[in-house]
């Protein structure tokens, strides 16, 4: 956009009603489907030349919400936005790796909020249910993150094993050499790294279990 572009759509939006306008077009213009967080709000308004600061762009959200105009979806990385659309209510699938967000229409669902809020003696008017979880892409890199870890534990402890039976040997050797105190000082260390050794298996084992565990269940 060249700069009198920018600084006539600086001048449209001037005003706190224009700037409430363009935000919520910002929203209203999303594929369906697509949550943005208030900051990624801000860098649309931004390349569209709005002179505004990023809590300028959260107050206007949260007016927006208010008259609901917008509605927020909630996940580990924040408060995300997307637009009040006539149309069937929508629950969210929401991947606390990457922020993926997915939408989908559940009835079975649905009726679980009435019945719950019926329950609880509440007059059912709407529920929306934001599952957390992680992608399947999401999946697959922690599981090779934690492969990888696993053979990391199992590497250390094999060195760690190998430093023992040489400290074990230095026992044998100073016992029979009738170094007494030097073969207790070398048998106490050899049980340390033994201990060391059990713990970087466990750290591996319990990694592969994850893993193993992930399979069955998927």
């Amino acid at each position: 956009m060249s700069q009198s572009g920018e600084t006539a759509t600086s001048r449209k939006y001037g005003r706190a009603g224009d700037t409430q306008q363009a935000i919520a077009s910002i929203v209203r213009g999303l594929p369906k489907g697509t949550h943005l967080t208030a900051p990624e709000v801000f860098e649309k308004a931004k390349a569209m030349g709005l002179d505004i600061s990023l809590s300028t762009v959260y107050r206007t959200l949260n007016r927006l919400k208010a008259v609901g105009n917008v509605i927020t979806v909630s996940g580990e990385r924040g408060l995300r936005y997307e637009t009040a659309e006539e149309g069937p209510e929508h629950d969210h699938l929401i991947c606390l790796g990457c922020g993926l967000t997915i939408e989908f229409v559940d009835e079975l669902i649905r009726g679980f909020g009435k019945t719950v809020a019926q329950r609880k003696g509440y007059e059912h008017k709407s529920s929306r249910f934001d599952i957390l979880g992680y992608c399947r892409d999401c999946n697959a890199k922690d599981e090779a993150h934690r492969f990888e870890e696993a053979f990391r534990s199992l590497s250390v402890a094999l060195a760690k094993l190998e430093e023992a039976s040489g400290l074990i040997r230095q026992t044998l050797e100073s016992a029979r050499s009738g170094k007494q105190l030097k073969a207790i000082r070398s048998g106490e260390a050899s049980v340390e790294q033994i201990k060391a050794t059990l713990a970087e298996c466990q750290a591996a084992l319990a990694l592969i279990s994850r893993n193993t565990t992930h399979h069955s269940v998927g």
